[in-house]
């Protein structure tokens, strides 16, 4: 079926490369690891079931799902995973939805804005850039504006924090079988104190180390994720040591990259507890674009803490923004 169907665009070993091309559109390279391992199996499978625009793609791939049934459908996306031979690459399976807070498992390549509005009228943006380094591993570099809620305000740059991570545990899962997707990551943050601690409040004033662990699975079609970490100063009389831990579960509202997300995270950090019920949502067809809103609501320390509005702008830059006719 792959080759009387599919190898016409996707060529025999789904490289997407044939003499005579019979799209106008370039089909994406089965065999390139880097970019397919990340897609989780329902991508594919409404791909196949609703064509292109089933995932924000080109109208020239047509939909199947009139002609096969889900069992073939499932043994389409098998096949097309056989054409990537590198072993090693985390499945795309344990690709879950970004929280806010809590640091997901899987390494990904990603630009995101972070704002974050607190009670007092502190207001914060972060650049996140996140850059996969080979089938495991990431680094991250992180650089926030900051403007104080003091009077008079300040306004800089904070603690610029640098961050590396690695996939120590991952399994695809078996929806026959009823295996869940479970995902183990370790990492390292690295804090820098670039921000103006004396003058203007901003920042830590000294470095700080913060190995962390984050792990993920799926619980029926709910996504579950988690997080532990320590803060461990290197001069404790200007920033205290912590405990940090965060739980997040969620779920999609359809199938689509568009998708609407609605979850809640457990957040906490020493004694401090604080809830985070947030709503994401792609901003185009394929997903690459999306946004989420969050409010994290105190648990305890109330009227000290209040609530601080959270959210993220995230762009895959390896993904495609939309359809190419």
């Amino acid at each position: 079926m792959w080759g009387a169907w599919c190898a016409r665009c996707h060529a025999q070993d789904g490289s997407g490369k044939i003499d005579e091309p019979t799209v106008s559109v370039e089909p994406m390279d089965f065999t390139d690891c880097k970019l397919t391992t990340a897609e989780p199996d329902a991508d594919w499978e409404r791909a196949i079931a609703k064509g292109g625009p089933g995932v924000g793609l080109s109208p020239l791939m047509p939909g199947f799902e009139d002609s096969l049934t889900a069992e073939q459908i499932s043994g389409f996306v098998a096949h097309m995973r056989g054409f990537c031979k590198e072993t090693g690459w985390p499945n795309g399976n344990n690709n879950f939805p970004r929280p806010i807070i809590t640091e997901k498992a899987f390494p990904e390549n990603e630009f995101l804005i972070l704002p974050a509005v607190s009670h007092d009228r502190e207001v914060e943006f972060v650049a996140l850039y996140e850059q996969r380094l080979g089938k495991r591993s990431m680094f991250e570099v992180s650089v926030p504006a900051v403007s104080t809620a003091t009077t008079p305000r300040h306004n800089g740059l904070g603690d610029i924090e640098i961050a590396f991570k690695h996939t120590v545990f991952t399994n695809a899962g078996n929806a026959a079988t009823g295996t869940a997707p479970r995902i183990v990551s370790l990492g390292m943050d690295f804090v820098v104190p670039s921000g103006d601690h004396e003058g203007k409040g901003i920042g830590h004033g000294t470095v700080l180390f913060e190995p962390f662990i984050s792990a993920g699975t799926m619980l029926s079609n709910w996504y579950l994720q988690g997080q532990f970490k320590m803060e461990l100063p290197i001069d404790e009389t200007k920033a205290e040591r912590a405990v940090v831990y965060n739980a997040y579960i969620g779920r999609d509202t359809s199938a689509a990259p568009n998708t609407w997300t609605f979850g809640v995270e457990l957040n906490g950090e020493n004694h401090e507890l604080a809830l985070t019920p947030q709503v994401r949502k792609g901003l185009t067809g394929t997903g690459a674009l999306a946004a989420s809103i969050g409010a994290m609501v105190p648990l305890n320390e109330r009227e000290e803490r209040g609530v601080k509005w959270v959210g993220y702008l995230l762009w895959e830059f390896l993904e495609p923004l939309r359809a190419r006719k």
